[in-house]
């Protein structure tokens, strides 16, 4: 299953998970951990290695744990007040207590979702995922291959001028490197040949 596309179950996953981390960006205490997700998924893509995201979601995750912490720490801190009526002393929680605790619950959840709708997703199709992206369904290919379209290098309507001769030992060199195959040298020097 690793080296297969997302389905839409996953990629929904996915888009939930996008949607629920937008107030937190919005509110500002949420971009420091989106910060760390997108430069994962970047250099995954860059690199076409998965441990970027394992990397990512690991620094998700301990960010969120101070968070978590930070705030239920606040909440004790500044939440209790001690009330003393003459011979009676009690504890009791304002509203700062509460809404502490509130923050605390919200960065827990956080932990729970990234796990459940972001990484668990892209881990069961890891392999796919590195190479061909999140939402691609068809593989890329091995070589870079130049699209039809793609093949016609020189424009030769936006060129002053130009030697074919010069091109077709460009494209030469081009196949000897690996770089195209025999087939697109073909196609390219019929092409160049065709227009002198």
């Amino acid at each position: 299953m690793q080296n297969q596309p997302m389905n839409s179950g996953d990629q929904g996953k996915l888009l939930i998970f996008s949607l629920l981390m937008a107030p937190s960006i919005i509110f500002l205490f949420g971009v420091i951990p989106a910060i760390f997700l997108g430069f994962g998924i970047y250099m995954m893509k860059k690199n076409q290695d998965f441990s970027s995201i394992d990397t990512a979601v690991k620094n998700f995750k301990g960010y969120t744990w101070l968070a978590l912490i930070g705030c239920a720490l606040s909440s004790l801190y500044w939440g209790n007040k001690y009330f003393s009526e003459e011979e009676e002393h009690r504890w009791y929680y304002d509203d700062n207590f509460f809404a502490w605790l509130i923050f605390a619950g919200i960065a827990f959840a956080y932990l729970i979702v990234v796990q459940v709708l972001f990484y668990s997703p892209m881990n069961r199709h890891r392999e796919w995922v590195e190479v061909n992206g999140i939402f691609s369904t068809k593989p890329k290919s091995d070589k870079s291959s130049v699209n039809q379209s793609e093949v016609d290098i020189i424009k030769g309507e936006k060129l002053k001028q130009y030697s074919v001769a010069d091109e077709l030992i460009k494209w030469a060199k081009l196949k000897e490197d690996g770089h195209i195959s025999e087939e697109e040298f073909n196609e390219a020097r019929i092409k160049l040949l065709k227009r002198n």
